[in-house]
């Protein structure tokens, strides 16, 4: 698997509770390192955020 991937699920684990047990989420994480876990986080923070907005826009019509 690769190291994104592996980010990816360990990001998603964090968020949301997605990708298995704590103890495989750990395993992930030391596999990965911090600087692409925090890329990743990054990044998905930022498309939760702007499908909150797209959605609250398309809510109010503008």
């Amino acid at each position: 698997m690769s190291n994104l991937l592996r980010a990816v699920r360990a990001v998603l684990w964090s968020f949301i509770g997605l990708g298995g047990r704590r103890a495989d989420a750990d395993k992930r994480t030391a596999q990965v390192g911090i600087l692409p876990l925090i890329g990743v986080a990054l990044v998905v923070v930022l498309l939760l955020v702007a499908g909150l907005i797209t959605l609250a826009r398309f809510v109010a019509g503008t």
